[in-house]
């Protein structure tokens, strides 16, 4: 298993979390819903690079690290 499929679902399940706890009380604060929705993206995200083909997952990571400039 790929550590991209572990952390997405670290991410999705901190998205659960928090969403349980925020469901009730924090509903009229649009904040933690702009929050929630970048964390269960992150984890989408995330999940999807994790499960990708092993070509295609090396391309990507080839392609993420000439363009990150301090990767090197």
């Amino acid at each position: 298993m790929r550590k991209e499929i572990k952390i997405g679902g670290l991410l999705y399940v901190i998205f659960i979390v928090v969403r349980f706890f925020t469901k009730e009380i924090l509903t009229e604060v649009p904040v933690i819903h702009f929050f929630l929705g970048i964390f269960v993206g992150l984890a989408i995200v995330e999940i999807i690079i994790g499960l990708l083909p092993e070509a295609t997952y090396l391309k990507l990571k080839t392609i993420k690290n000439d363009y990150t400039p301090f990767a090197k």
